[in-house]
């Protein structure tokens, strides 16, 4: 499974993204976790918010499901959420979004 991640512009970095960012893929070792690119295919998405406006563009960015990562509290539910995408592929997920 390929997860783009997107940062938001950073208008408010209220926890270490990067850090957010790193317990995500700690937490989901089957995923390859790439910066999300206009054209290009992924499973899921990652968007990594500074704040909870979630004003992050995605367009280009086709339509796989969204895991939005406002704050550090949000990496074991967004894990969650990609693990079930994982193994049941995108049915299932976007209950859960």
């Amino acid at each position: 499974m390929t997860v783009g991640i997107k940062y938001c512009g950073g208008c408010n970095p209220r926890y270490d993204r990067a850090a957010a960012v790193r317990r995500l893929k700690e937490s989901c070792p089957g995923a390859a976790f790439v910066n999300a690119a206009s054209g290009k295919g992924y499973d899921a998405l990652a968007v990594v918010c500074g704040c909870s406006a979630r004003c992050a563009g995605l367009e280009g960015l086709g339509d796989a499901p969204v895991v939005m990562l406002c704050q550090e509290e949000d990496v074991p539910r967004a894990a969650d959420e990609l693990m079930i995408l994982q193994r049941s592929g995108q049915d299932g997920l976007e209950d859960l979004l």
